[in-house]
């Protein structure tokens, strides 16, 4: 083959051909901006809970469900074997003292959230549409919320209708709880908001899961290590600030401050704080998480 009978295969090798293949335009409704984070708050919610995955993934958040039921479940079981004896759980100390259970789930769900956004490279994609960078934070912090949220109200409501259903008197037993239906409800939103903002904040600085989860779990362990230290060895003024190092005494503090009720374990009781301070430093954390959220997205390349 010559030079020229070369040239000329190379050429037409090179042409190529234009298939319609039908590619219209999107006419339907525009939906916007609010839309656009109703969807991902929901979506975002659906993969706390690791809907729609491998079985695999549902292990820790399902796991920890479970487990959250199980002592609620005890409680019930032992008001009903054993009616006027003291159950060990109550609207008080369940969720101090399952607080273990909670830290795990917002460990091991935040990074699920946004360190596999920015792993896979996908936030440009959610950034060239309707949302804004805000948006994006806000969106996943109110969806590990309200994942947290539902988590912890679901033992509770076990315990409130485990009361009403074993009372000699249903009816009256109704009119007892119903009162204490705002204990009940906001509990979990009280340690559901913080804590979602904490481990949010954390979580949005790395895109390895096991970084960000291991750094969550570290918040816990050493703030309540140090509490727990420092409480036992120093007196004064510093002992009872140390208590203030561990992030969960605030929330026990400001679900005192609003519904009462001290619990035996907790350091609330010994320390001279009044409540409401308590409440500024819960107050304090889901500002500055919340801030140290938006102030990442804002400065994070797409």
């Amino acid at each position: 083959m010559t030079l020229r009978d070369q040239a000329v295969g190379t050429r037409q090798s090179a042409t190529g051909a234009i298939y319609d293949l039908g590619y219209r335009g999107y006419d339907g409704p525009r939906l916007g901006r609010r839309a656009a984070v109703a969807t991902l708050f929901w979506w975002s919610l659906r993969a706390a809970f690791a809907l729609k995955r491998s079985g695999r993934a549902k292990i820790v958040p399902w796991g920890i469900a479970a487990l959250l039921l199980a002592p609620a479940g005890v409680s019930v079981a032992v008001a009903a074997l054993a009616p006027g004896a003291p159950t060990p759980f109550s609207y008080d100390n369940f969720l101090w003292n399952t607080q273990i259970l909670v830290a795990i789930f917002v460990a091991a769900q935040a990074p699920e959230l946004v360190s596999s956004d920015q792993r896979n490279r996908v936030l440009s994609l959610y950034f060239s549409h309707a949302l804004e960078r805000s948006d994006y934070a806000l969106a996943k912090l109110g969806a590990l919320a309200a994942a947290v949220f539902g988590l912890a109200l679901a033992p509770m409501l076990v315990l409130f209708i485990g009361r009403i259903l074993l009372a000699a008197d249903v009816v009256k037993a109704f009119g007892d709880e119903i009162n204490r239906l705002p204990e009940v409800t906001g509990t979990p939103l009280i340690y559901a908001v913080p804590l979602a903002a904490l481990s949010l904040a954390i979580a949005a600085y790395t895109p390895r899961r096991a970084y960000a989860t291991g750094a969550i779990i570290a918040v816990f362990i050493v703030g309540s290590a140090i509490a727990g230290i420092m409480g036992n060895t120093i007196e004064g003024p510093l002992r009872e600030a140390s208590q203030l190092v561990n992030p969960i005494v605030p929330l026990d503090g400001t679900r005192t401050w609003l519904f009462g009720g001290f619990i035996a374990d907790s350091p609330i009781d010994g320390m001279g704080y009044p409540l409401w301070a308590y409440g500024l430093e819960w107050l304090a954390i889901v500002v500055v998480g919340t801030a140290v959220i938006l102030w990442r997205y804002r400065r994070l390349a797409a």
